[in-house]
């Protein structure tokens, strides 16, 4: 064994021992590296020996099945009753939602003092069936701590358009993850004729999506 690598450190030269040979030691060398064949280097005897094409080929198979495996498996779960979900996809905003309560047909004033049945407040709050009601999904200018002129008349503004539209249908609520605010008013969606109050009412521009902390108005 160590006579046979010494015969392969003789063959396989470093450059400079290569180049100090004379034109005959170097055609005999290369005839020898032909006899020896490839698999004779010095970098086959550090790792494992290359694969054949039995086992290159059953490599392949695997990979195939498995592939084929995941897509039958994507197909199922498709067509199952647990759909896959498009991962970063955002939810779609929808002005008609379902709500929890059942739809009421009821006639609003204005609560211009203290509490009320059937009344509206301003333009994010209202008492209904006896109940202080506060719009979860936005928030409406302040029409008596108001902080300039415009954002007590587009206050107004908001009170009058939903007195508006809490007449022209019939009204439902929606729970959120919370039941009441710090004040007590019950946290709810609301719907008039299946559509969104709050979405109305951030299109025409009389009330801010809801979020921590007030925006500013003025």
């Amino acid at each position: 064994m160590g006579d046979r690598n010494k015969r392969y450190e003789m063959d396989w030269l470093s450059p400079a021992a290569y180049d100090a040979l004379s034109y005959e030691e170097k055609i005999a060398l290369a005839a020898r590296r032909r006899q020896q064949g490839n698999f004779q280097h010095p970098r086959y005897r550090r790792g494992k020996p290359r694969r054949g094409l039995g086992a290159y080929l059953v490599y392949r198979t695997k990979i195939l099945a498995l592939t084929v495996g995941a897509i039958v498996i994507v197909g199922w779960l498709s067509q199952s009753r647990w759909p896959l979900r498009t991962l970063g996809a955002a939810k779609p905003a929808s002005t008609s939602v379902p709500a929890t309560s059942t739809a009421v047909i009821t006639s609003f004033g204005y609560c211009y003092a203290g509490g009320g049945t059937d009344c509206v407040v301003d333009g994010d709050t209202f008492w209904f069936q006896g109940e202080d009601i506060r719009i979860a999904d936005i928030d409406a200018p302040e029409t008596h701590e108001w902080q300039c002129p415009s954002e007590k008349a587009l206050g107004d503004n908001a009170t009058q358009r939903l007195h508006e539209l809490l007449n022209s249908g019939p009204v439902s609520l929606q729970s959120i993850d919370r039941d009441t605010d710090i004040y007590g008013r019950k946290l709810r969606l609301v719907y008039v004729n299946g559509s969104s109050v709050g979405e109305t009412l951030i299109s025409e521009g009389l009330a801010h999506r809801y979020v921590r902390g007030k925006l500013p108005w003025c």
